[in-house]
């Protein structure tokens, strides 16, 4: 499986580089899309020396190219929004909501307060 992040979603985990860090288990690529660079995320990936296999700053045309860069039976876009839900689907990408990628693996959010 492939799976991407959007960054927006990671970052309203509590541990993101440990999130990337579990789904570098049992995924075979781990990607991470934003509209602008990333930098804080990717800064603290890297303190913690965790690897992800691309980072894009485009997301529509990462995504898109994501089936054809990276032949996995799945593809899956892990996001937070309706505007995510449609650009995976119009990709041919499957989408699971940040709240329910969280709920599976076990990742912990930010509490709402």
């Amino acid at each position: 499986m492939t799976l991407v992040f959007r960054a927006a979603a990671l970052a309203e985990l509590s541990d993101p580089p440990a999130a990337v860090e579990d789904a570098n288990r049992w995924t075979r690529y781990v990607g991470i899309v934003a509209d602008e660079s990333p930098t804080a995320l990717l800064a603290e990936l890297d303190r913690r020396d965790v690897a992800v296999d691309f980072v894009g700053e485009d997301p529509i045309a990462d995504l898109a190219s994501v089936r054809q860069r990276f032949p996995t039976e799945r593809h899956v876009f892990v996001g937070r929004s309706d505007e995510d839900r449609r650009t995976a689907r119009s990709l041919g990408l499957e989408f699971l909501p940040l709240s329910e990628a969280a709920e599976k693996a076990g990742w912990a959010r930010h509490s709402k307060e």
